[in-house]
């Protein structure tokens, strides 16, 4: 799949002047909003209950609540967009600024601002996210 990404998708991205961040917040955004549908009948405390279990078991990092007023999240050891070896560098993810930014969206039914406000390195040199909702209390 990851030579089709990159066989099919990098060369029209180059040709439009489509920058990556911008298809990863998308598809967090997509990933996001049907992923919250999933969850019908769970509040969001709920809901971000059940995605730290799905985190533990997909082994995608380890995704935590840091704090309910405002929302504060984080992702330690991520596996996502964070294991980029050797480039010396971090990066932010526009993917999970998407992912979660449209399931609050969605669960909340109301417009949700959420931005990565650090990245710090981890464990064996994984990447740590944390992401701020200021308008989302839980």
């Amino acid at each position: 799949m990851t030579d089709y990404f990159s066989h099919t998708i990098v060369p029209l991205q180059r040709e439009f002047g489509i920058p990556s961040e911008d298809l990863f917040y998308s598809l967090g955004q997509l990933l996001g909003e049907k992923i919250a549908q999933k969850y019908p009948g769970l509040d969001m405390m709920q809901v971000l209950v059940e995605l730290q279990k799905l985190w533990h078991k997909r082994e995608l990092g380890c995704l935590e609540i840091g704090k309910k007023d405002p929302l504060e999240l984080s992702i330690q050891d991520c596996t996502i967009c964070g294991q980029l070896p050797g480039t010396g560098g971090m990066y932010d993810c526009a993917f999970h600024e998407g992912f979660f930014q449209s399931i609050l969206s969605t669960k909340l039914n109301k417009p949700v601002e959420l931005r990565q406000v650090t990245n710090f390195e981890g464990s064996a040199g994984t990447w740590c996210r944390k992401y701020v909702a200021s308008d989302v209390s839980l």
